[in-house]
């Protein structure tokens, strides 16, 4: 029994705003991996870290976001404030 993911990537071409993009797709687990975030699933391995979808829509909408990287900007420093209040307090 292995206790490691080995993923079978199959290389897929989808077309994306007019632009045709490469995304993995492993045949294994049948999830697809966005190549932007872990392009070591293009060369056929593991990426360290990436984002993995059930569906090719929901990979195309995040695709679309990494315009934004919305995942990447910190949170308010309002927020921040709160939440240091509140460790205070405990």
């Amino acid at each position: 029994m292995s206790s490691r993911w080995v993923p079978k990537w199959e290389i897929q071409k989808i077309e994306i705003n007019n632009r045709e993009e490469s995304i993995c797709y492993d045949t294994e687990t049948k999830l697809y991996a966005c190549p932007k975030c872990g392009p070591e699933c293009l060369k056929g391995g593991i990426p360290r870290s990436s984002s993995y979808f059930f569906n090719k829509d929901d990979l195309i909408n995040h695709f679309l976001a990494h315009k934004y990287l919305m995942w990447e900007k910190k949170k308010p420093k309002e927020i921040e404030e709160e939440e240091e209040e509140e460790e205070d307090e405990e």
